[in-house]
């Protein structure tokens, strides 16, 4: 080849090679995608829901993508343990809401570290959608951060309505000392008043606490026709035992938060917690709820391959109303916030979602049932045990 004819082909290479340049990159991955950061408490007290939580969550980005995912983009799951420590979930929080590819969170931890993450919601600017039961977590508001499920003055309100109905004159509590705790001990004392209930007794433990003994001889010694416990995770293992070793014969309530398969399994399994009352959501019925409430659930257990335990169906819940956001916004941050902010009515498992911008709590107690076990199951209670 003569000098001419080669300093042509290098001209012809370098104006391609210029043109590569300037031409507009191929989409990329990130942007045929919408990846959703999950903070599950895997490890620590709390593990008995949060990983249940975190099951569903998995369960429904698989069928959310058998459906063609959002506007034909594909969802991704990335999952953090927060190992249930504030701190730690704060850390996680940064971590996910750092990451420009993350569009969205969800939130499978305490009511307590949820409160730890909220203050830096509106900072971070990325949706959150949360459960927890603590009324602060949605009230007041913060714009970036919707939780699931009813707070827990709905839960009281439902357990002493029912509780009047039965004929219980008074009642006694057991609460942890952290904000969950406290919110749920200052609202069953409200709505005992309410319904002229006498509230007799209020012990509370540290969530650290291995020995109940003492607070449980005091409700004991009360003499009240109801025991409410507020105990979630491990501690709720430890004062159920308790109460039974005790031999305390009031029958006892439970937080809904402290039923899980690593309560039954620690117990001795379902049919060992024969008669435990508990103001709950709906979902802890399953397949007997009905409705399209009823239908999400049949779909929950399809998508999981076994029984839904509550806490899955609050992952499930997670799913439907971000969906609903996704699909009904550009898809940006701020899209998906303000659609959430306009949510009417979306039908869930543990009931419709209703958002406005002073109120982020979401579900309210059209939701609630007050529930016994019999049997190894949780059916609604129409009257006390042993009556």
């Amino acid at each position: 080849m003569n000098n001419l004819k080669k300093l042509k082909v290098l001209l012809s290479l370098s104006a391609l090679f210029g043109l590569l340049l300037v031409l507009p990159a191929s989409p990329t991955n990130a942007d045929d995608k919408i990846k959703i950061g999950a903070i599950c408490s895997l490890s620590g007290p709390a593990a008995g829901f949060g990983k249940p939580y975190c099951d569903a969550f998995k369960a429904y980005v698989k069928v959310w993508n058998t459906r063609g995912g959002s506007k034909g983009k594909k969802i991704e799951l990335a999952i953090l343990d927060d190992e249930t420590n504030g701190v730690t979930a704060v850390n996680a929080f940064r971590r996910h809401a750092g990451d420009k590819d993350i569009d969205f969170i969800w939130l499978a931890i305490s009511s307590n570290s949820t409160l730890s993450v909220k203050p830096l919601a509106s900072e971070a600017k990325i949706p959150i959608v949360s459960g927890g039961a603590a009324d602060a977590i949605g009230i007041p508001a913060d714009p970036y951060l919707f939780k699931v499920a009813p707070g827990t003055k709905a839960f009281g309100e439902a357990l002493m309505a029912w509780a009047q109905k039965q004929g219980i004159k008074s009642i006694a509590t057991i609460t942890a000392t952290d904000a969950y705790g406290q919110s749920e001990k200052n609202n069953i004392k409200a709505h005992a008043s309410k319904f002229g209930i006498k509230v007799l007794a209020q012990e509370t433990f540290a969530l650290s606490d291995t020995n109940f003994n003492a607070q449980l001889i005091r409700i004991r010694n009360s003499k009240p026709d109801l025991v409410f416990s507020g105990a979630t995770g491990g501690p709720a293992i430890l004062v159920f035992k308790q109460y039974k070793q005790l031999r305390l014969s009031p029958p006892l309530s439970l937080s809904q938060g402290a039923i899980n398969r690593a309560f039954f399994k620690a117990i001795g399994g379902p049919k060992a917690a024969n008669g435990i009352l508990m103001a709950t959501n709906q979902g802890t019925l399953g397949s007997e709820i009905g409705g399209v409430a009823g239908q999400e659930y049949a779909k929950l257990e399809k998508a999981l391959g076994h029984s839904a335990m509550i806490f899955n169906t609050f992952g499930w819940d997670h799913g439907l109303v971000t969906e609903w956001a996704f699909n009904n916004s550009d898809g940006s941050r701020e899209g998906v916030r303000a659609a959430l902010d306009k949510i009417k009515e979306i039908e869930a498992i543990n009931g419709p979602f209703n958002y406005k911008p002073d109120n982020h709590i979401g579900q309210d107690s059209r939701g609630l049932r007050v529930a016994i076990m019999k049997g190894g199951k949780f059916v609604l209670a129409d009257k006390l045990p042993g009556k």
